[in-house]
């Protein structure tokens, strides 16, 4: 509440210096009556729906089109690579004859190879097919062909191959995992965003109307003033509240401008003027349901496949496979390459190995040291997981709380402003302090009905930590 110390000529010269707020106050409602919503025609603006807003945020979001390219790269390189290890590679060559200052050639020669890799170690086995013509002669030399095998077996990583292809399937499942945490994250605070509006718009009209009411009430006393029922002091009160609610009234109306703004600009990807559709959730059935998730014990699923438990996981695995090498290092490496061909066949054969490594004893123990830091990561990650489960567990049973309180506080709300109004009509309750009534209870009608909102958010944002789909088009 503003105040003010003085006569009441001064009050007036005060009042009068302050009217310059009407003007801006003139411009911003007639934004409100642009964009909040009921308060302007289909013509004038468009109207987006929570599930529009929704379906474009998904649209607009740059980090969701990242992790949903990252997807598709990740299942093409394991395609590829899956190709690559079943799949021969074929090659075909032509050999032109060659072109001399005796004319041109009479040779030509062509070859067709085919390569796969063996599944084991990193070699592979090519084998081809060649032939050639002499034009002059119109000779056919006899087909030669070839097959050869090139291997280097470690025996410490003989599944390497069949490791590409983990790594390659660990990929693709982390770019799923980051997938649908990304799309559900912008769910949810697409829909929080999209209430927090709703609530904006309604207090900028509820301010709106304070200062319809409040004006009403000044012209009226100044009505009474004229009479000689009130005196000069009545009417500058009268003044003074009805500007404090104009000042609000710009407040807001220039908050819930700027906010809707730039919720169209940077997640709808809408410049146009537009205006939110109000929705209307069934609070009781939302209840029910919070209810029934809220009574179900957390399945262990929700802690083991979070994105930061398999990533501890990964870190276990990665960590034994380290140990497992320095513990195997000793083993040797054994090369092969054979070949076989219409006139001849060979094979050979070869073995490495460290004799000794003055490192191998020291690597051993280091590698125990990173398994056991690994695994209590790991412990540290499940408990981290479950105490974030829970904290999401306690704001859906609050949100759960204070929705079902609502109906006990709507009938106290309404009993006080029974008692108030027959306190006013009395004249044992001054208009300021009604007028502060009036305010605190729109207040409490604007945040009950978000607290329909708040029960969403918090019911999608547990079964999103639980590992459940998101069904929010259930509700909305």
């Amino acid at each position: 509440m503003f105040g003010y110390a003085g006569n009441t000529q001064e009050v007036s010269q005060v009042l009068v210096l302050r009217v310059g707020h009407r003007a801006t106050l003139v411009l911003l409602l007639l934004l409100i009556v642009l964009t909040v919503p009921g308060m302007a025609s289909a013509g004038q603006s468009r109207e987006i729906s929570p599930s529009e807003a929704i379906e474009r945020a998904v649209e607009n979001d740059f980090g969701l089109c990242q992790a949903r390219l990252g997807l598709s790269l990740a299942v093409l390189e394991l395609r590829a690579a899956k190709l690559s290890l079943y799949l021969p590679t074929v090659g075909f060559a032509l050999d032109l004859p060659d072109l001399t200052n005796n004319g041109p050639g009479q040779e030509i020669g062509a070859s067709l190879t085919a390569s796969i890799p063996v599944p084991w170690g990193s070699g592979s086995v090519t084998g081809g097919v060649g032939f050639s013509y002499n034009a002059s002669t119109s000779e056919l030399v006899a087909p030669t062909w070839n097959v050869s095998l090139s291997e280097i077996l470690d025996l410490a990583h003989l599944d390497g191959r069949s490791e590409t292809i983990h790594t390659l399937q660990q990929t693709l499942e982390s770019a799923e995992r980051s997938y649908r945490t990304a799309h559900a994250d912008l769910v949810i605070s697409t829909i929080r965003t999209y209430g927090d509006l709703l609530s904006e718009a309604q207090q900028a009209e509820q301010d709106l109307q304070t200062v319809d009411r409040l004006t009403t009430r000044l012209g009226q006393i100044e009505e009474l003033a004229a009479q000689g029922y009130k005196g000069e002091l009545d009417v500058n009160e009268a003044r003074l509240l009805v500007l404090e609610a104009e000042v609000r009234a710009e407040k807001s109306a220039a908050v819930y401008a700027t906010d809707l703004e730039a919720f169209g600009r940077e997640t709808l990807g809408v410049e146009e003027p537009y205006r939110l559709s109000p929705f209307t959730l069934s609070t009781g059935d939302l209840v029910l349901s919070a209810r029934a998730l809220l009574a179900a014990e957390i399945p262990t699923s929700a802690i083991s496949d979070s994105s930061t438990v398999i990533a501890a996981q990964q870190g276990v695995a990665d960590a034994e496979d380290a140990l497992r090498e320095a513990r195997v290092g000793v083993l040797p490496s054994l090369s092969v390459e054979a070949a076989v061909s219409a006139d001849e066949w060979r094979v050979g054969l070869g073995l490495s190995l460290d004799l000794f490594d003055p490192e191998r004893g020291a690597e051993i123990e280091i590698a125990k040291i990173d398994l056991e830091l690994a695994q209590e990561k790991l412990g540290s990650a499940r408990e981290t997981v479950r105490n974030a489960i829970l904290s999401l567990k306690s704001s859906l049973l609050s949100a759960v709380r204070s929705a079902e309180s609502l109906t006990l506080e709507t009938e106290a709300w309404q009993l006080e402003e029974q008692v108030k109004s027959a306190k006013r009509d009395a004249g044992s309750l001054s208009d300021s302090d009604w007028a502060e009534f009036l305010e605190e209870k729109g207040a409490f009608g604007i945040e009950a009905a978000s607290r329909s909102t708040s029960l969403l958010v918090a019911h999608l944002a547990y079964r999103n930590a639980l590992g459940m789909e998101l069904d929010w088009e259930e509700w909305l």
